[in-house]
């Protein structure tokens, strides 16, 4: 698997009077794989292992504020068998990370390793977190997570979408509800669908409390009412095993 198959964007943008632009928000790879024949989950954790122990050999400060976890399907709608994210701080900080992890012998060694056990097609995203209250733990197998993918209804723009955001906000502060939320926005994507909502939990505890909260409080019903009216969504639950955290988070 090509971690970083894109062609990766030399993104060293600068205004015309050499002053440094801002930086964009986050940037989110995802890769949806399916195993090769014969192989399983017992060859992914093997690769991960490996990529693992690889990224500790490459020196850039950017791979070190990379951040990997991988998703297996517990009910879901989907024909992969895992999903891998890589997130970077932002698209300078994804393409010279890329840079440093493709031309790397570890790299190519750790992606080696992926491309015997899967095959894999990724789409990039740029992600802004809505809501964080739980810090991410590499090594951490037992975390969950909601994603939903959603289209936008007729005469609906993204402006509506990101206004109904707030009824969530304001109930996961109300609910003191232990979950990081985020929006995903295509990039380079070939999606149908207009934008993803990721929600974590730290286990499958964590997800029954949290949406019982949702599901039984007057907050919970006006939040799904209002995003109900903008956007039309289908979800899946996954299980996640967090494989590498940045450095500086």
């Amino acid at each position: 698997m090509l971690l970083f198959a894109f062609a990766l964007i030399q993104a060293q943008v600068a205004r015309s009077d050499h002053h440094e632009m801002a930086e964009t928000p986050r940037v989110l790879q995802a890769y949806s794989c399916n195993y090769a024949k014969g192989k399983g989950p017992k060859d992914l954790a093997s690769a991960v292992s490996f990529w693992q122990s690889q990224m500790d050999k490459i020196d850039s400060k950017d791979m070190k504020n990379y951040f990997g976890a991988t998703l297996t399907p517990i009910s879901a709608n989907s024909d992969a068998d895992f999903f891998w994210l890589g997130g970077s701080p932002n698209l300078n900080s994804f393409a010279r990370g890329g840079e440093a992890y493709s031309s790397s012998e570890a790299g190519q060694a750790a992606d080696a390793r992926f491309d015997k056990m899967s095959s894999c097609k990724s789409n990039l995203f740029f992600s802004e977190q809505i809501h964080a209250s739980i810090a991410p733990e590499e090594g951490n197998t037992d975390f969950v997570m909601e994603a939903y993918g959603c289209k936008l209804k007729k005469g609906k723009t993204r402006a509506n979408a990101l206004a109904a955001e707030g009824n969530y906000k304001a109930m996961y502060d109300a609910l003191d509800m232990k979950v990081n939320v985020f929006r995903l926005a295509p990039y380079i994507a070939n999606t149908p669908v207009d934008l993803y909502y990721f929600i974590a939990h730290d286990d499958m505890v964590a997800f029954g409390t949290n949406n019982t909260h949702m599901i039984t409080s007057k907050m919970g019903t006006a939040a799904d009412g209002a995003l109900n009216q903008v956007m039309e969504c289908k979800g899946g639950l996954y299980a996640g095993n967090i494989v590498h955290v940045p450095a500086e988070q």
